[in-house]
């Protein structure tokens, strides 16, 4: 019983994992737009990594800054890596890279 449902669990996690972005998804992505937008758009990321996050004091308040990477991988069939940054939820960076 236990190794049908370790194959089954394989199986889901496989069909979980995402794929690159279709160049037609990749060109509606822009600068401005919510980490929700986003992956509602794109699906789940390959790769995240949270990057640093800086406190600043202002007079009387703290603000706090966070980003953090979110990537998706190329494969056969579209050879692009789409790297996307965000701070504070919001995309500030795209880049895209091809495979070599």
């Amino acid at each position: 019983m236990k190794t049908p449902l370790a194959v089954l669990l394989s199986l889901v996690s496989a069909l979980a994992t995402a794929g690159p972005i279709p160049f037609e998804v990749y060109i509606k992505l822009h600068k401005g737009m919510s980490e929700a937008e986003l992956v509602s758009q794109t699906g789940a990321p390959d790769y995240s990594s949270n990057g640093p996050t800086v406190k600043t004091k202002d007079a009387n308040t703290v603000v706090e800054t966070s980003t953090r990477t979110l990537s998706w991988l190329a494969n056969d069939a579209v050879p692009y890596t789409t790297t996307v940054t965000l701070s504070n939820g919001v995309v500030v960076d795209i880049s895209r890279d091809k495979k070599l």
